[in-house]
C-alpha cells in the first residue's frame, strides 16, 4: 500500500511541473562610472546582490502557468518579450534600467497564461545607491 502512495505522488508530483515552462536570460550592462541604479521592472521578485568588476548583470528566471511548451518561451524570449532597456544618464551617473515591452496579455489556447519573472541583480561595488519600485525587493 506504501508503494502505491508513493508511486501516486511521484507521478502527480511530476504531472504538475510538467504544466510550466520555464528559462532564464541574462543581460550585461556596463556600470563603469555609474554611481546610481533605477530598477523599474514592473516585478517585486528582485533580488540584489553584490559583486566583483564593472558590470551589471541581470539574471531573468522567466515561468509561464498553465504552458509545458519551451517552444513558446524561447520565442517569446527571441522576440524581446522579455527584453530590458537602459538609459545612462552621465550627468548625474545614473543608470535606469526598464522593460523595454509593455506586456499584452499572453493567451494560450484560448486560455490566459500568467508569467511569473524573478529578477536576480549582480550589482559591482562601485555602485552605490539602487532604487527599486518594489516593495519586496532583497539586498544581499
Amino acid at each position: 500500500m506504501q508503494y502505491f502512495i508513493v508511486i501516486f505522488f511521484t507521478v502527480l508530483f511530476s504531472s504538475s511541473l510538467s504544466a510550466q515552462a520555464t528559462a532564464s536570460t541574462n543581460e550585461l550592462v556596463s556600470a563603469v562610472n555609474i554611481e546610481v541604479l533605477n530598477l523599474d521592472l514592473d516585478s517585486d521578485n528582485i533580488e540584489i546582490r553584490e559583486t566583483k568588476g564593472s558590470r551589471i548583470i541581470i539574471e531573468s528566471q522567466i515561468q509561464l502557468s498553465t504552458v509545458s511548451n519551451s517552444a513558446l518561451l524561447n520565442f517569446l524570449i527571441n522576440s524581446g518579450r522579455y527584453a530590458l532597456e537602459n538609459k545612462v544618464d552621465a550627468t548625474t551617473q545614473t543608470l535606469s534600467v526598464f522593460r523595454k515591452k509593455t506586456r499584452n496579455v499572453l493567451l494560450v489556447k484560448g486560455e490566459e497564461c500568467e508569467e511569473f519573472i524573478n529578477y536576480i541583480i549582480l550589482v559591482p561595488a562601485s555602485v552605490k545607491v539602487v532604487h527599486t519600485k518594489s516593495l519586496t525587493a532583497s539586498i544581499k
